[in-house]
């Protein structure tokens, strides 16, 4: 059976010297983080000598004996922060050899530092208190109350199949990701679905996507409901004096508004996702790279970057993917090339701009919607690439009259439940 990784993010709700004690351990780590980051830059102007890990890692515990105030964070914490600044200089050197942007390592400002990692079980433990209640305890720290009871636990883990923690600050609240180690048939959600039900999804920013069948998934707009109170929000922000208390209510205020933003978008992909997978047994979707469809020639196109951020494409297509797993759904990713221009019925290539919303093959006489046709090729290449060959049964059961004749009606069925 294979093996899979997979993170579970919990609320922390710690107390008001908790919360006092984490910061200052963030800012420690901040600042360990600076200081590796410099060695490495000063060995190399100065002797043009480079810095490996093992080197500051052995370097760790004569820091510790100098800085007593480093202990209680843990050895492997400490190790974790160097590390990173070493996966920083690898990333760097690979996109300097591939002709990337390179992007050197940067200092990191109070603001620019979130987190920290236990690497290993070492340091932490969830466990329970009396009623259910889970607890995150934290070595030097002590119990932190999570909110409700942690999805690890329920899927019966134990302490050897986690991996790691990572204690991390969104704003002025806290967060526990464990990371975990568990097999596919652990995760699988019994769903009574038809084990031929299959199909393919076109994304696009009209509507989240659109199905083989014709279903659309309707795309709600969250950045526009709240735009008003992000504006106003903004240009409060705007007139306050930098570094005033004033300011810095500001700022909470809309990263509050931010929030709320993000979390309606994120719940409403994760819903999507999740119905969409647990009622169909093959799902083709386009391999898309949403970041290098959002830039051009260097350049921002603002409008469009902005509606294609709030519509997540990238995020959603990436939900279905690993709800695919859980809900025994089989998942394939094509090539996304020319789908749009070819005609799912004949294969003939049919030239038309983004201006065109209607497929009309003038060799076999097909119309119907542009986005349900590349849907059809992205359902077609998909059986493909998995070895399935039930592409002409799926055209007629599913499609009906359109696999024998011409189709009128260019508007697609709206889909509330996909």
């Amino acid at each position: 059976m294979s093996k899979a990784t997979r993170n579970c993010t919990l609320r922390l709700y710690p107390t008001a010297k908790q919360v006092r004690q984490l910061e200052s351990w963030l800012e420690l780590h901040r600042l360990l983080y600076n200081q590796s980051l410099a060695e490495r830059r000063d060995a190399w102007r100065e002797e043009k000598r480079s810095v490996s890990y093992n080197e500051q890692q052995n370097a760790l515990p004569a820091m510790k004996a100098e800085k007593t105030w480093y202990l209680p964070l843990g050895s492997h914490a400490l190790q974790e922060t160097v590390r990173r600044v070493d996966r920083a200089f690898k990333a760097f050197f690979r996109r300097l050899k591939s002709g990337q942007k390179p992007g050197y390592p940067r200092f990191r400002a109070k603001d620019r530092f979130d987190s920290f990692t236990y690497p290993c079980v070492a340091g932490w433990k969830l466990t329970e208190l009396g009623g259910g209640r889970g607890v995150l305890v934290v070595s030097n720290l002590g119990h932190i109350k999570l909110r409700g009871t942690c999805r690890v636990n329920l899927l019966g883990l134990d302490r050897k199949q986690m991996t790691c923690c990572t204690i991390r600050r969104d704003r002025d609240k806290w967060y526990a990701t464990i990371t975990y180690s568990t097999t596919l048939s652990v995760l699988a959600r019994p769903v009574a679905k038809d084990p031929e039900s299959m199909t393919g999804l076109d994304a696009g920013l009209q509507s989240l996507g659109v199905l083989a069948e014709g279903a659309r998934i309707l795309r709600k707009r969250h950045f526009d409901e709240d735009a008003a109170k992000i504006r106003t929000a903004s240009r409060s922000v705007s007139r306050k004096k930098k570094g005033s208390s004033n300011r810095r209510k500001a700022v909470r205020e809309l990263s509050r508004i931010h929030e709320r933003v993000a979390n309606r978008r994120k719940d409403y992909l994760d819903k999507r996702a999740a119905r969409l997978v647990s009622t169909t047994a093959f799902l083709a979707v386009e391999d898309l790279a949403v970041k290098n469809m959002m830039a051009k020639g260097g350049k921002r196109k603002r409008g469009l970057n902005r509606t294609m951020a709030d519509a997540a494409l990238g995020r959603f297509l990436a939900m279905l993917g690993s709800k695919a797993e859980e809900a025994g759904c089989e998942f394939v990713r094509v090539n996304p090339k020319g789908t749009t221009q070819e005609c799912s019925r004949c294969g003939t290539t049919v030239l038309k701009d983004l201006s065109v919303r209607v497929h009309d093959c003038p060799h076999c006489g097909l119309v119907m919607d542009r986005d349900q046709n590349a849907a059809i090729n992205i359902l077609f290449r998909g059986l493909a690439l998995a070895g399935r060959e039930p592409s002409e049964v799926w055209r007629g059961v599913r499609l009906g009259p359109q696999a024998e004749q011409p189709c009128r009606s260019t508007k697609p069925r709206l889909c509330s439940n996909a």
